[in-house]
């Protein structure tokens, strides 16, 4: 949604008008000088050459058609959700409702805006113009022409086309009859249970979680409860004045400055080769403020066991006292070590702790705003299925691994079951979420991340083709999704809209992520798993 979708006016002689439409306007407005009755507006557009109309009460705008967030699960003839003036506007293709041929839009294409309680978007091949005639000449049947749906048509001269007026709620009845039905929850509120996702407390007691990263090859870790969200390098960063080698310069987040720091820099590696990709940055919460830290790719998020925690021996702690190594942590028996960093201990810089005490003075000139603000947002962990962003409550996530070598395969699951991986020496089966969403299959390509879950006292991985970030969004940019679909409804009921951003990000529920059938497909495979363990 990178472009503006520019308004353009209700106009005959703004719109693209044909000659044959003026020729109609014209005759039905001089035809009703010397008539009494009501007089009825039509906007006229086409489709494959023929001519559909809406009466012109219905219509709040017509838009170029904007870039769409593709939602799943949802019937052939929605095309996407668009941001429309803050608000998220379901756009259909006409053509595909009414059941005529596909055809590739072109320059002439518009999207005409229907004006309800949840605005609805037509996709239309080009705007004719306007036809104005008395009401009582509307004719309300039209053999072959599909009356179910229609309000009437317009008799042309002979030779002239006739102009189908369409009813735009009765064209939605088969495939969307729950579209633009607003909901009565509001628009901010969680809809899981944590008792159902989130990690039982007995387990969180035992376990200790970190966000881990790569710097040169070498793997680290920060605490989780530590990490405030995670978002991709910008290209430009503004440098500071005689600012030190470590802190690379501020960026503005949500209105806020964020200073970043090159843990490269803190920990004495070398610096990052051009050539490799962009950085991650992790915002770090401090004090009243917030440190962006700059890590060359973030990895998983991980939950161990206490014990697997060794304290660093102090010929680890590098640097000029920059930085500090406070820990070890164990993982695949000892084969694979995670240098964790404490956030207290980072930063020991004048220019930081300058910056830091800036935005202190910022938060207490408006406290109650930013209290509430802090208080509104939720955490989500960003993932990507094809070219749609798609969030999960970062509370709901276990941890986010990388695929396996071995995936075994699971007899008679359902096709977007992929089989059974060994996390830790438990079994856990994966599900492709390409394929339960029904996005057309790709072939790998390295990125791949496993959404680890609980659900029911059953744990299952969630395939994707990739983690970008870990976000706090703001209350005021989720909003409701549009009901497009009763499966689609019960996994996807929010999302973030950031108009300013042209970007949209779709919220899967975490508590219907597992349909029922697939419930009772894990809760199957745990008592099989459960049998075999008893017979052997």
């Amino acid at each position: 949604m990178a472009k503006r979708s520019k308004r353009e006016n209700l106009n005959p002689a703004s719109a693209a008008v044909g000659a044959r439409a003026l020729e109609i306007q014209s005759a039905s407005q001089n035809a009703t000088l010397n008539h009494t009755g009501s007089l009825a507006n039509f906007l006229v557009f086409e489709l494959l050459g023929r001519k559909f109309g809406f009466q012109l009460g219905n219509v709040a705008e017509i838009i170029r058609v904007p870039n769409l967030a593709r939602m799943p699960l949802s019937p052939r003839s929605l095309l996407g959700l668009a941001n429309n003036n803050g608000v998220v506007l379901p756009v259909i293709d006409l053509r595909r409702l009414l059941g005529l041929t596909d055809a590739a839009l072109d320059a002439s294409a518009r999207v005409i805006v229907i004006a309800r309680a949840s605005p609805i978007g037509y996709i239309v091949d080009r705007i004719d113009g306007l036809v104005s005639l008395p009401a009582e000449q509307l004719e309300k049947s039209d053999a072959g022409a599909g009356p179910a749906v229609m309000d009437g048509v317009i008799k042309g001269a002979e030779g002239d086309s006739t102009v189908k007026i369409l009813d735009p709620s009765r064209i939605l009845r088969d495939e969307f009859n729950q579209l633009g039905v607003l909901r009565e929850r509001a628009s901010g509120s969680t809809l899981f249970s944590a008792a159902n996702i989130a990690p039982s407390a007995a387990f969180a007691a035992r376990k200790v979680s970190l966000l881990t990263f790569e710097l040169g090859g070498q793997e680290y870790a920060l605490p989780l409860d530590r990490v405030q969200e995670i978002i991709q390098l910008p290209h430009q960063v503004s440098e500071m004045a005689r600012s030190e080698n470590a802190v690379l310069g501020v960026v503005t987040l949500r209105n806020r400055l964020l200073p970043l720091v090159c843990l490269r820099a803190l920990l004495g590696l070398p610096p990052k080769s051009e050539r490799q990709e962009p950085g991650k940055i992790v915002v770090l919460p401090m004090g009243a403020g917030a440190i962006g830290v700059v890590v060359d790719r973030t990895r998983e998020i991980i939950h161990v066991d206490p014990g697997s925690i060794d304290a660093a021996p102090s010929l680890l702690t590098r640097g000029e006292g920059d930085a500090e190594i406070t820990s070890i942590c164990r993982l695949d028996h000892g084969n694979r070590l995670v240098a964790v960093l404490s956030p207290d201990c980072l930063f020991r810089s004048a220019l930081v702790s300058r910056i830091l005490s800036e935005q202190a003075q910022q938060s207490d000139a408006k406290p109650s705003d930013k209290e509430g603000d802090a208080m509104a947002d939720e955490q989500f962990v960003i993932f990507r299925l094809g070219d749609q962003d798609y969030g999960l409550p970062i509370s709901a996530v276990d941890e986010i691994a990388r695929p396996p070598e071995r995936i075994s395969p699971l007899p008679k699951a359902p096709a977007f079951v992929d089989g059974v991986m060994n996390l830790r020496g438990a079994a856990v089966p994966i599900i492709d979420l390409r394929r339960r969403f029904q996005i057309e299959i790709k072939e790998r390509s390295g990125s791949e991340r496993i959404l680890i879950m609980s659900a029911g006292g059953t744990r299952a991985g969630f395939l994707v083709d990739g983690v970008t970030e870990v976000m706090k969004i703001p209350e005021f940019a989720i909003r409701p999704a549009p009901q497009v679909s009763i499966e689609q409804m019960r996994l996807i009921g929010r999302v973030a809209n950031f108009g300013l951003l042209d970007r949209m990000i779709l919220l899967v529920e975490p508590a219907q992520l597992l349909a029922r059938i697939e419930a009772d497909v894990l809760g199957t495979f745990g008592q099989n798993a459960a049998g075999e363990s008893k017979a052997s």
